[in-house]
Formats: C-alpha cells, structure tokens, sequence
C-alpha cells in the first residue's frame, strides 16, 4: 500500500492523499514465521531463551544486563548496594514528606544516585580498611562527598518544585482527588506512601 497526491475522482472530492494497492495477483509473496525453537512446552510455560527472555536481556532493569553484572561483582559490593536501595528508598520518602508528598523523578534519581555513592563509598572504605590502601580511601571520601553534594541538589531541587507547585495551585490530580469523598482520596491509587516513584 502506497499512499499518493490525489488524483483523478479522489482530487474533485477535495481529498489530499489517495491510499493505493497492487493487484493481489501483483503482491510479493508474504514471508512466514517459521521459529528455529518452540518458545512454550506442552503446558504453555516459556522455555529457556524464548523471545521474551532474550529481548529482557538488553534492557536497564532489575533483570537486565546490568544484573547480569552485578551477579559477577563481589557480594560484599552487592550488600552495600542492596543497603544503599533501601536507604534511598527512605530517602525518598522522608524528602516526600518534608516537601508536601510530592517529589519529582529528577528528585528521586537525585537521591538514588546518591544512595548508591553512599553504599559504594561505605564498601570502598570498608575494603580499604581490609587492604590498607590509602587510595582506595580517598576514593571512598570523594564518592561520600558526591553522595552528600547530590542529595543537597536532590534537597534544593524539591524545596523549589514545592514552592513552584503551591504557587501554580492544585495539580490536575489533586483537583480530581478534591470532587472525591474524603475516604476515596486517602486510599486511591495515586496517595501512595511517599509520594510519587
């Protein structure tokens, strides 16, 4: 299918464009699917290596390449890094509150990220205590200053989205929430702990 300037009875009914197609004895031949390996068994459950899972592999998530990484990494890194999720995640609530529950995901990548410098400078530091290696301390000072540096921005930046949203009024949100009854706005889907994720 082609789409063309129209012409000709489609030009007089003030068309713009005219869609076209061959002939079907004029179409190439259609191409079929024919996989290489079954992609469920007989129970409809995926196999190993089935589209699905192999196209999961390049993505940036929990199960994505970069797990695949992690899992080669030193289970002392991976502790402090499980360490550092968990207190970014109370960080982001505990800014959620203070700046009226609603954070944006600047903010939070804010604040992840330096959760993430905090729990690798705690891993370094450790480690450099272990070996006795200046450098490595040093290097565990510079990503503990970065940590406290990202989560000032991470402050500053929420204390100024707050005063801009209080200046703009209620979001479109929070008016919807405001035609609800009081016990429908607390528990919906949108109120979540913390505020936004």
């Amino acid at each position: 299918m082609t789409w063309r300037s129209a012409h000709g009875q489609a030009r007089t009914c003030v068309r713009l464009v005219v869609s076209e197609t061959r002939p079907a004895d004029e179409l190439p031949p259609g191409r079929g699917s024919t996989p290489a390996a079954p992609e469920r068994d007989a129970l409809g459950h995926f196999l190993p290596g089935n589209r699905a899972a192999r196209r999961q592999l390049g993505r940036v998530h929990p199960a994505g390449a970069l797990a695949l990484l992690d899992a080669r990494a030193d289970p002392a890194w991976r502790s402090a890094r499980r360490w550092g999720q968990r207190a970014g995640m109370h960080r982001i609530a505990e800014v959620a509150r203070a700046h009226g529950g609603e954070l944006s995901s600047g903010v939070c990548r804010l604040l992840r990220s330096a959760a993430r410098m905090a729990a690798d400078a705690e891993y370094l530091s450790r480690r450099a205590a272990a070996e006795d290696s200046p450098d490595l301390l040093r290097t565990a000072a510079q990503l503990d200053a970065g940590a406290r540096q990202a989560e000032r921005d991470a402050w500053e930046l929420g204390a100024r989205e707050a005063a801009a949203r209080r200046a703009g009024g209620p979001s479109a949100i929070d008016r919807l929430l405001g035609d609800l009854p009081p016990a429908a706005a607390t528990t919906g889907p949108h109120r979540q702990k913390g505020g936004r994720r």
